[in-house]
């Protein structure tokens, strides 16, 4: 490997003390969008951001790894891997930004900032045995993925460790993954009532125990145990109950294992040191997000291009988006990793959607069925395990433009050629991002205001800047209570 030098810091004025606090402003002001709907014309430009889903899965791969791991194409990667990256430095792992082959900053031990311009980071792997006691909590953000893993990494220091996340990461549902480290000799000590965080855990791991676990509600425990299993001592028979959901993301984490090294076969998790045949990755974009473009597409009536598509087995469902394409009114012409979105006169009625693999997808394409061919979308009952109950707050969410649907049991059904009408006040998104680009991108085609003003950061820093550049106005506005 090259060496490379390090720029100057110039007095780190881009370094910010990190805190859990989400929310800037004092408790009973509300910070909101002010969104104006006029448009400037021509093409809206859409560039994928890195896959979260990827990045954090890398991180925690090239950390336990004895490997140097340069993980590219991270510009504009979401608070959600952030967290993550964050919380391995705090375990003692170096990270390193790297932009045009140069180290923007190096940190020390106890840094956990990151360079906003570093293109790359450069991780220096410690091992499976490297990993310390943080001197502080974890804090995962809003990242349930983020904190399963390092629940389950954590679990087997050795030492307790507290694990903790924000408001909405608190109220989420963590019973399957704590009860399989309690029965694998994890003592773990937990809050009751509304919110179970922060976590506190004290390993390590028994690995004569067999693991149950149930795969109806999540898939991120299973990958939590797959990822954490390089550092057991011994093997691990993991007993597979309940029907499987976001399939393809538990697939992921079982690829990016075993070209690793790892051995899962018989479905036992077996202790290896993971190993980089290339040392050089790059992080695919977020197919995910193209729901979104897809909304903007239709709710502005305009042209996108869409750049950075990744491959189909990085898609992780999402590729289901190009497979119903025409049938919700778009023409999809695709040209290397970029595609050409527009509306097409054409498209099908009362369309069926099945999402069990891609529970995501739901607000997104729950608002554009609403607006185009209308229909159901089913096998998302595990959506309403997400940062809010997608089900249910999609519902609430579509009726403050005016759209109605119906919940089912797994999904939600739309009538089509729906219009959007301008809410009568600021727009509630609670607390899960997903919801409120969504609302954003309704609020493109009149005036809203549209709560939780830094949720798109989760997933896609650039949303706002992406939509400025194509014409509408958006401002950040404090409503303050008296």
């Amino acid at each position: 490997m090259t060496s490379s030098r390090v720029v100057g810091n110039m007095g780190k004025r881009w370094i910010s003390k990190w805190n859990a606090t989400v929310d800037t402003a004092p408790a009973n002001d509300i910070e909101f969008l002010a969104i104006n709907g006029q448009k400037r014309g021509g093409d809206l430009q859409w560039d994928l951001p890195p896959s979260k889903s990827h990045l954090i899965r890398l991180l925690a791969l090239s950390a336990q790894s004895n490997q140097i791991i340069t993980l590219k194409n991270v510009k504009n990667a979401g608070d959600d891997s952030r967290s993550m990256r964050r919380c391995l430095q705090q375990l003692g792992v170096k990270i390193e930004d790297i932009a045009n082959g140069e180290i923007l900053y190096e940190p020390g031990q106890s840094e956990v900032a990151f360079h906003p311009d570093a293109e790359e980071w450069r991780v220096h792997g410690v091992g499976s045995k490297g990993f310390s006691k943080p001197a502080s909590v974890l804090h995962a953000g809003n990242s349930g993925t983020a904190f399963r893993i390092l629940t389950t990494i954590s679990a087997n220091i050795g030492q307790s460790v507290a694990i903790d996340g924000d408001r909405s990461l608190r109220l989420r549902d963590f019973s399957t993954l704590i009860e399989t480290l309690e029965a694998s000799a994890v003592k773990v000590s937990r809050g009751h009532g509304e919110e179970a965080l922060p976590l506190i855990v004290c390993g390590p791991i028994d690995c004569s125990q067999q693991v149950d676990l149930d795969l109806s509600k999540s898939s991120q425990p299973h990958s939590a145990w797959m990822l954490a299993s390089a550092q057991f001592s011994g093997n691990i028979k993991l007993n597979l109950l309940g029907q499987a959901v976001s399939r393809k993301h538990s697939d992921l984490t079982h690829r990016l294992c075993t070209e690793s090294g790892a051995d899962f076969s018989n479905s036992i998790l077996r202790p290896w040191i993971p190993y980089f045949a290339q040392t050089e990755v790059i992080v695919p974009r977020d197919a995910s997000m193209i729901s979104f473009a897809m909304l903007a597409t239709k709710v502005l009536q305009t042209k996108t291009i869409i750049t950075g598509l990744p491959q189909t087995e990085d898609a992780l469902g999402n590729d289901i988006l190009q497979q119903y394409s025409s049938e919700l009114g778009f023409s999809w012409n695709e040209n290397d990793s970029n595609v050409e979105l527009s509306s097409s006169e054409t498209m099908a009625e009362g369309s069926e959607i099945n999402l069990r693999d891609a529970n995501d997808l739901l607000p997104p394409l729950a608002a554009l069925m609403a607006i185009s061919c209308g229909g159901k979308i089913t096998g998302a009952a595990h959506a309403a395990h997400k940062e809010s109950n997608r089900l249910t707050k999609t519902r609430q969410l579509l009726l403050q433009y005016g759209i109605e649907s119906t919940v089912l049991q797994d999904g939600i059904e739309v009538r089509g050629a729906q219009q959007i009408h301008q809410p009568s006040g600021i727009v509630q998104t609670f607390g899960d991002h997903r919801l409120q680009m969504t609302a954003v991108i309704l609020a493109c085609a009149c005036s809203a205001n549209v709560a939780n003003h830094n949720l798109h950061k989760i997933a896609d820093e650039n949303l706002l800047l992406r939509l400025s550049d194509y014409g509408i106005n958006i401002e950040k506005k404090l409503f303050k209570n008296k």
